[in-house]
């Protein structure tokens, strides 16, 4: 993923006019990155600029030939989201709705095999890399979240969790930002008492992810397992590339919470091991 293009030093003429508005209603830095570049994309589209021949689109090809497909096939039923939203942190850019379904239409896309298929995974740890290539199916996944969930020991107490039915969310958002999965998961049980916490509950918030101070308010709750995949993926761009770095990085948490956070991670994570036993 780019960190961004800056609109005034590679766009001119009418892409540099959409590219301007579009900074405007989302994050007003002067760049264009993530959710913005996808609608650059389809604006653009929109309005007849063949972007494939534009002088900046070579430079930063790979970054957008990767939103390139799934916006042609879906621009006919484009329609850009209008309303102010929130700039965010340095931390999270929450997507716009119709950027979401494009990264849930090309996730959807990558076949997934039968759990009876499938070798078991390489364990994630708390020094184990959290990007992955392994194929996870939603069945097999969902099995795993059964048993954070249900288990007859609980009596109950998590009939309620926002989580429940989501194991297809955290392997597509894993899959488009590269991000193990896993991770994505125990960060969520983590952050919202697997999710039956007031903000998961109240805010759809199942990751901790402030604004300005505040817990945010995600529509849905697949748009904040997007919001997690989307803030491990900045975090090990900047280098933080395991479940310890991440934590004692006070870029997720804080340094003092360091040590009890990753302790939790990890219990998490066993239970993907737990699964396997069987």
């Amino acid at each position: 993923m780019t960190d961004g293009i800056n609109i005034n030093s590679f766009f001119s003429g009418k892409a540099k006019e959409i590219a301007t508005n579009i900074d405007n209603k989302y994050v007003k830095d002067g760049n264009l990155s993530g959710a913005e570049l996808s609608v650059f994309l389809a604006e653009c589209q929109k309005s007849g600029i063949a972007v494939e021949k534009e002088p900046w689109y070579e430079k930063y090809s790979a970054a957008l030939s990767k939103y390139m497909d799934d916006i042609k096939e879906h621009l006919k039923n484009f329609t850009p989201n209008t309303e102010e939203v929130a700039k965010r942190d340095a931390t999270y850019v929450a997507p716009t709705p119709e950027v979401a379904l494009m990264k849930q239409k090309e996730a959807a896309n990558k076949k997934d095999s039968n759990v009876t298929s499938l070798q078991k995974p390489l364990k994630l740890g708390s020094t184990s890399n959290i990007r992955t290539n392994y194929a996870w199916s939603e069945e097999e996944f969902s099995k795993v979240l059964d048993r954070m969930l249900d288990h007859d020991t609980y009596d109950g107490k998590f009939d309620n969790s926002v989580l429940k039915g989501k194991a297809k969310a955290f392997i597509e958002a894993g899959k488009f930002y590269e991000i193990d999965p896993r991770i994505l998961v125990a960060i969520a049980m983590c952050e919202s008492q697997r999710g039956i916490s007031k903000k998961a509950l109240q805010l759809n918030n199942i990751g901790g992810l402030k604004i300005n101070g505040k817990y945010h308010h995600f529509e849905t709750i697949e748009a904040s397992i997007d919001s997690i995949a989307k803030t491990m993926e900045s975090r090990y761009e900047e280098g933080f590339t395991t479940p310890s770095k991440i934590a004692y990085s006070g870029k997720y948490c804080a340094k003092s919470a360091a040590k009890t956070w990753l302790s939790n991670i990890r219990s998490y994570l066993g239970f993907f091991d737990r699964y396997y036993k069987d």
